[in-house]
């Protein structure tokens, strides 16, 4: 529990490092995920589904670990999420060790849905960035996990690419496992707890009451609702490209592991620059609202142009203009939804967001990956393109809705 600014910027630190060495750990797998699968003989559509189960399982689990971070804690539910993501790398990689390649694909779906079952370490992680922090530097904070991920993204594929460069493609699922169990003892030795017993207590007692918002309440609330939707279609839109770029640059350009490795470095040194750098001085000049807009303007333009890439090169640079339009986008809307939830209530607002997110990233990459074998190898950025520009759509209306109650109010 936190008694002061110092314990709380300790804390601050503390989860940013615990999120840091998460994210290395996803990070290194997931560009190599996709060919992985393609050698036990899955195609684009099973690729695509194998992607999508992480999102599946968490979309049924995510608000539950969020509702029940708000009663026991955020420490004990980020320990078992860090546990699961564990025996889920570990399974990855041994299912090299089959000779089935039918069985194999069995092993990477299981092991991705128990990953998705405790795959809430981000938004506990956000959660806890919220208790430790006011509401005027929740986007700083936000913004800070969001560097963090970034960070993640940029050592973790990179350090895979190499792994896999000069071993095989297995053995950065096991390093991704040794990283979760060691990040867990951290987190078990050193992370304060963020929610005071009271705060516990009290969202112990609303559940008791009944006090339970269900999924279709959070949709309708005037608040948060609209706010749940343009995350719902931001998470879509962005998904398209970072789910399926490595199979997209495999099939058009001849990418592999390594070179897929690399790119997603550039993107997460992209989006940690922008994240932790850049967020703070813009928000507080700018808003939230200001920086959101822009943020989803820019990855609609990137995505848009993207097809029209014919050299690696050129789709680099637009990747990285998604990356900084992502970053933009994510932290500020995160800190628009929290700062909008009332306290004993942010857990489960953010396990609700995630459960959104993962409802986003089952439909993209389960899309993308049929699209791309049976319309065109670009349908993700077409699909992120069209999404996006829906998603500011949809963010303008309720900018001007909103304004429009302050000035008659």
């Amino acid at each position: 529990m936190m008694s002061g600014p110092d314990q709380a910027r300790r804390a601050s630190l503390l989860i940013f490092i615990v999120t840091l060495v998460d994210q290395i750990g996803w990070g290194m797998v997931i560009p190599i995920l996709p060919t992985y699968a393609r050698t036990f003989g899955g195609s684009a559509v099973v690729v695509g589904w194998l992607l999508a189960s992480y999102s599946i399982a968490q979309l049924l689990f995510a608000p539950a670990i969020g509702r029940l971070s708000d009663r026991k804690g955020r420490k004990p539910l980020l320990l078992a999420c860090m546990g699961g993501s564990a025996v889920a790398a570990a399974a990855t990689g041994a299912a090299s060790l089959l000779t089935d390649g039918t069985f194999a694909l069995g092993i990477l779906f299981l092991a991705r849905a128990l990953d998705g079952v405790t795959g809430g370490n981000t938004a506990l992680a956000m959660s806890y960035a919220s208790d430790v922090s006011s509401p005027e530097r929740r986007a700083q904070s936000l913004g800070l996990i969001g560097a963090a991920i970034g960070l993640g993204y940029t050592i973790g594929p990179a350090l895979g690419g190499v792994i896999a460069h000069y071993t095989d493609a297995a053995t950065p699922f096991y390093v991704a496992a040794g990283l979760a169990l060691s990040n867990a003892l951290v987190m078990w030795w050193l992370l304060p707890e963020s929610l005071s017993p009271e705060q516990r207590a009290e969202a112990t007692l609303q559940h008791q009451e009944g006090h339970i918002t269900s999924l279709g309440s959070w949709f309708r609330h005037p608040q948060l609702g609209p706010l749940l939707i343009i995350n719902f279609l931001f998470i879509v839109a962005a998904s398209c490209y970072q789910m399926m770029l490595p199979l997209y640059t495999n099939l058009r350009f001849g990418l592999g592991e390594r070179d897929n490795s690399y790119l997603f470095a550039f993107l997460g040194l992209t989006m940690t620059v922008v994240q932790g750098g850049c967020i703070r001085p813009l928000v507080h000049r700018f808003g939230e609202r200001t920086i959101f807009a822009i943020g989803i303007g820019l990855l609609t333009a990137t995505l848009a142009v993207a097809p029209f890439a014919d050299t690696v090169t050129g789709l680099v640079w637009l990747c990285g203009g998604m990356g900084i339009g992502t970053a933009l986008a994510n932290p500020t809307l995160l800190a628009l939804l929290t700062n909008r939830a009332a306290e004993d209530e942010r857990g489960e607002v953010l396990g609700v967001a995630a459960s959104v997110a993962s409802l986003g990233r089952i439909l993209a990459p389960a899309w993308c990956g049929y699209a791309m074998k049976h319309v065109s190898v670009a349908s993700p950025f077409v699909t992120g393109a069209s999404v996006a520009a829906l998603a500011a759509a949809v963010f303008l209306a309720f900018v001007a809705v909103k304004t429009t109650a302050s000035a008659r109010s």
